[in-house]
């Protein structure tokens, strides 16, 4: 069964998508309006193993 929980009055949610070719944040704050995007590009290879 889940528990549910109550969203607080204040506070910032950030979900985070993670992909190949690039990386998406999106930002908002409770109690605006406005949400906040950004894209990182994956650039970089890994060197591990």
């Amino acid at each position: 069964m889940t528990k549910s929980q109550l969203m607080p009055l204040s506070g910032i949610l950030v979900a985070i998508d993670v992909a190949k070719a690039r990386n998406d944040v999106l930002i908002e704050v409770l109690g605006h309006s406005c949400r906040r995007r950004l894209s990182v590009f994956n650039t970089v290879k890994s060197t591990i193993g």
